[in-house]
């Protein structure tokens, strides 16, 4: 597998030196004086709103009712103020269903089923990736689910809504862009169903080490044997976990600049939290050797799983996650063993590859559906909680700096509810922000060009090492730049951000570099009728490009993005 963190599989250099010590400036405290031309400025410092969606649910379903008064939300432990109270639903309210019942002696007046909250704004398009990790999924475990996957898709997806379909076999697949149309993604759903992965690979190494421990377990002196090869197996299973984290995160930081509800709903079986604990445990059951069991310590991955859980926060990002495998035997005696483990192995076993789940889904504010054979009643559960749920708003007095900030949500009444939300979020400033719209757009479509920039490309030339040079011309209309005087001559700045992607899913760094404009004043009134043209040169390997740009004016705070294709190597373009 070819690590996307490494330029030269994907590489995007510039050639101009300045590019890489080019740095944002921090976005404008203020307006700059006597500004000239450009768009209106976007104060970054003004109070903003903070929404936190959180769904209620009972035993039968979506709780309805529910009034502004009945929440409370802690921002790092500090009661916040609501200033919005909004309820969203796709459904009607069950007629069986009572509001929220009041509390005693002193209720608190709550709605009464039915009517509304408050009319809740135009609500942005919900986004759902549909994330099938075939590589660490058995094909049948998949295809027994699949129909009900597809059922979900097609009861539930809705214009403005939209789903797209992902698949990892080392490497992160996009199957279907994100669309509203249903047939669209059921037929790549369908697909799928042909795809094979490494888990029977792994399961039959696992069964190996586990006849060797069964076999020799009663000769002392094979436990050193029986650890090396446990040990070897860790190591290969940790190493697999980062690089099927890394593709899940990767998805996450595509999604980070798009708007409204973002969620992934990822189905496989299982992820280890320590890889290997299973095999340790049975080792210290066979050997009966307690101290084996410290040795898996070395490989506990709960980094890489909280590094995710951090990233989607920062991305606002939900996790919903599905256990393909469905019931298992509490002994082993699943399809992928001959034998039975040890019970205390296989009841750990269990629990190592759920608790990844559990812990990803919880701490995104998702659902984990897990020991369930039927999965439907679980996507339920999950479109429910996409689709109907509160949003509390508070005030946020942005610092201008990236910070994570704690959240937590609380009902003044003990009423038994299960709440869901995410548990943290990161503040981003506005040079983040911008950072993640690029990217964003080097998977999707995104229409939010205010600039209305333009890019365009030239005919690639040779370079070194089986490298293609390919000349790129960002290009903003003069009478949307800001500038501001500076003696006779007016000046301003853009940053622009470029990154690349290829048609394997192959993708650069982030690059950016700041361009000062000078121009004289006295010819101001001709030039702002022309386009400012910032050129650059970008080393790529042979292959197809998508390439998104985005450019901001750091006067105004606002800022243009665009894509452009392209195939770089002759052979390409025929």
């Amino acid at each position: 597998m070819r690590p996307t963190s490494v330029l030269c599989c994907a590489a995007m250099t510039l050639l101009a030196a300045t590019l890489a010590a080019a740095q944002d400036k921090p976005a404008a405290a203020k307006p700059p004086l006597k500004q000239i031309g450009g768009l209106r400025f976007v104060d970054t410092s003004e109070i903003t709103i903070v929404n936190v969606e959180v769904s209620v649910r009972d035993k039968s379903g979506p709780v309805f009712g529910l009034s502004k008064d009945d929440f409370e939300v802690y921002q790092d432990g500090k009661l916040q103020t609501l200033t919005n109270f909004y309820f969203f639903t796709s459904k009607r309210e069950k007629p069986d269903q009572p509001a929220a019942p009041p509390a005693s002696p002193a209720p608190t007046p709550t709605l009464p089923a039915g009517t509304p909250i408050e009319p809740p704004p135009p609500r942005e398009p919900r986004f759902i990736a549909l994330y099938l990790d075939n590589e660490n999924m058995m094909p049948f475990n998949r295809n027994r689910i699949l129909n009900e996957v597809i059922e979900f898709v097609e009861q539930r997806l809705r214009p403005p809504d939209q789903a797209m379909v992902v698949s990892y076999q080392r490497s992160l697949k996009i199957l279907q862009p994100f669309t509203s149309d249903p047939d669209e993604v059921a037929s790549a759903l369908r697909r799928t169903k042909r795809f094979v992965g490494a888990r029977n690979e792994m399961l039959s190494n696992r069964r190996q080490i586990e006849d060797y421990i069964s076999q020799n377990a009663e000769n002392p002196a094979s436990i050193g044997r029986a650890l090396d090869q446990v040990e070897s197996f860790a190591k290969e299973q940790r190493n697999n976990l980062t690089f099927t984290v890394r593709a899940i995160q990767e998805l996450v930081t595509m999604m980070s600049g798009l708007p409204g509800r973002k969620s992934i709903l990822y189905i496989s079986d299982g992820l280890p939290l320590s890889p290997g604990l299973e095999l340790f445990y049975e080792l210290q059951d066979r050997y009966r050797s307690p101290m084996i069991t410290t040795r898996a310590r070395e490989y506990d991955s709960t980094d890489l799983f909280r590094g995710l859980v951090t990233s989607a926060a920062a991305s606002g990002v939900r996790l919903y996650t599905i256990d393909a495998r469905g019931l298992e035997s509490d002994l082993g005696i699943e399809a992928e063993n001959r034998q039975a483990r040890s019970a205390l192995a296989a009841g750990v076993a269990t629990s190592n590859y759920q608790d990844s789940l559990l812990y990803m889904a919880d701490q995104t504010g998702g659902l984990a559906v897990i020991n369930a054979n039927n999965v439907g009643p679980g996507l339920e559960r999950i479109g429910d909680d996409i689709e109907t749920y509160y949003s509390l708003g508070y005030r946020l007095i942005p610092t201008g700096e990236d910070r994570v900030h704690r959240i937590d949500v609380r009902l003044k009444r003990k009423l038994g509810y299960k709440l869901n939300f995410q548990r943290s979020f990161i503040e981003k400033s506005l040079p983040t922000r911008v950072a993640d719209r690029v990217v964003s757009g080097l998977a999707f479509d995104i229409a939010d060009n205010p600039l209305e920039i333009e890019v365009s490309t030239g005919e690639p030339a040779p370079a070194a090492a089986e490298r293609w040079t390919l000349p790129v011309e960002v290009r903003v209309p003069m009478d949307k730049i800001a500038l501001i005087p500076d003696g006779e001559d007016l000046i301003g700045w853009l940053m622009v951000y470029y990154a690349a992607r290829d048609s394997e899913g192959m993708q650069s760094d982030l690059q950016r570099i700041e361009h000062g404009i000078r121009i004289p004043a006295a010819g101001y009134d001709e030039k702002k009728k022309q386009h400012w043209t910032i050129s650059a040169s970008l080393l790529l390997e042979p292959g197809t490009y998508r390439i998104s740009v985005g450019v901001r004016d750091q006067l105004t705070n606002q800022a243009g993005y665009t894509v452009v294709r392209k195939p770089v190597h002759p052979e390409l373009r025929r």
